[in-house]
């Protein structure tokens, strides 16, 4: 598999790309393609063109969950000459309406709009990509120190409720050795997403590990994430996005890390 770094918050020296606070990765695996969120804006866009990646040969476009830092491209993305409408791959509650206080924090499309624009597809469960890419559904909470937790409000069924973001998911690549994990923001707890991505893949190993952790600060919950992860033993380890620095220090004492910036590439097998 092949990922390339779209967008992300930090750039390299001297490679002339866009940043901001958001994430999106171009994936090529099994002989497909994917696109996987769509930044904040349409900075991602830019980026893509110049790296010569086409977004609109992806065969799926794949929402870690419905935050606009992950949904903002959308109606950038959407406007693309696309040969056909795309396939819109999602939990089934990324898309509704996502509030903070007064803010809008969801999807700038309204699910009608993006009904009128893709094919959307709703997996709450695992769904296999290729054989070996697997989009990972809602994320059970199995940590004890990473219980489900809200931020703002969404709409379900027409009643407001506390937005608890189970629709934030990840994927899992397969490999003969194990696995290699892809987040969005890891809301759903990056401990119980391995436990998952693990159970679902059958494998026992976590060789790599790349997008947001959503530690924000050090805290209690931050080490024990720490600690969890140093007994992973992870090889390729690349904490990014809304991972807060002294995390990834403390990450980097015991779990060496490597850092992220738009425009780079991994391949793993």
């Amino acid at each position: 598999m092949k990922l390339t770094v779209l967008m992300d918050n930090h750039t390299e020296i001297d490679v002339y790309h866009l940043g901001e606070p958001a994430v999106s990765y171009w994936l090529e695996a099994d002989g497909k393609r994917f696109l996987f969120d769509t930044g904040y804006s349409d900075a991602f866009l830019k980026n893509a063109k110049a790296m010569g990646i086409d977004l609109t040969t992806a065969d799926a476009i794949l929402l870690s969950h419905g935050h606009n830092d992950h949904t903002g491209g959308l109606p950038d993305l959407l406007a693309l000459p696309f040969s056909k409408k795309p396939r819109l791959i999602a939990h089934p509650h990324a898309l509704l309406p996502k509030h903070w206080g007064t803010m809008d924090i969801g999807s700038p499309l309204s699910m009608k709009e993006l009904q009128a624009k893709a094919i959307l597809e709703f997996a709450e469960a695992p769904l296999w990509l290729t054989d070996r890419l697997v989009f990972l559904g809602e994320i059970p909470h199995t940590v004890d120190f990473e219980p489900a937790y809200a931020i703002g409000e969404t709409i379900i069924d027409g009643q407001t409720v506390p937005d608890i973001i189970d629709d934030d998911t990840a994927l899992a690549y397969v490999t003969e050795a194990g696995i290699y994990i892809i987040t969005g923001c890891s809301h759903a707890g990056i401990c119980n997403i391995i436990q998952y991505a693990k159970a679902v893949t059958g494998k026992t190993k976590v060789l790599g590990l790349l997008g947001g952790l959503h530690l924000m600060e050090e805290n209690e919950r931050s080490q024990k994430t720490v600690d969890f992860l140093a007994k992973e033993q992870i090889s390729a380890l690349y904490p990014c996005h809304c991972t807060a620095f002294p995390v990834r220090a403390a990450l980097h004492a015991v779990s060496p890390i490597q850092e992220v910036s738009v425009g780079m590439t991994l391949e793993w097998e």
